[in-house]
């Protein structure tokens, strides 16, 4: 806490903004964990619904609980099928996405914060040793450049798992949509019934 206090004010927004992407990073892992998917056999799958059995592909995307609905709309014959397909494919695409703009935002901004509270910090380092009667102090000197730097380390600390986080998750939301976009071209439009 010493430290934290150390860095000056602008580690109260910092401290806010590493809460902020500790919840959206907790609560898009539990997301991510519950939409296993693509599996591992996916292409194996994908290949028995080009030959004409769904069922397999089928199971594979009911799995998942958020990709259900994707499953019934691929099963269904009426001529508004791919419409159905692309609407609920969308659907799960921005449950995925949802918070990375945030996010990515968040972890671009931490950096500039912690850079903003150094510049203020050597400001006012700089500051008291211009009105120093007695010539520069190396020790004031020194210990207000330390301070000062704490934020940017704050900064950093904050912005660098956020980074890792955010592509990771871009990568999971890609990986889906071009899995479910391949589980739409693999089963053809089904006859419509007379």
């Amino acid at each position: 806490m010493n430290i934290f206090l150390m860095g000056g004010w602008m580690m109260w927004p910092l401290a806010l903004v590493s809460v902020t992407v500790t919840a959206i990073v907790a609560e898009r892992l539990l997301l991510f964990s519950s939409c296993p998917f693509p599996p591992k056999d996916f292409t194996e799958r994908l290949e028995q619904a080009v030959e004409g059995n769904t069922v397999p592909l089928l199971e594979a995307l009911r799995k998942v609980p958020m990709l259900r609905r994707f499953a019934d709309a691929m099963e269904r014959s009426h001529p508004g099928r791919e419409a159905a397909l692309r609407i609920e494919g969308e659907a799960v695409i921005k449950k995925l996405e949802k918070y990375l703009p945030l996010l990515s935002i968040l972890a671009r901004l931490a950096p500039l914060m912690g850079l903003l509270g150094t510049v203020l910090g050597m400001i006012s380092a700089f500051s008291e040793i211009a009105n120093a009667q007695a010539g520069v102090n190396m020790n004031q000197l020194a210990g207000g450049i330390w301070q000062a730097l704490i934020t940017t380390a704050a900064g950093l600390f904050i912005a660098i798992p956020a980074l890792f986080c955010l592509h990771h998750f871009q990568s999971r939301t890609t990986a889906v949509a071009a899995a479910l976009s391949d589980a739409a071209n693999a089963v053809p439009s089904l006859p419509e019934e007379r």
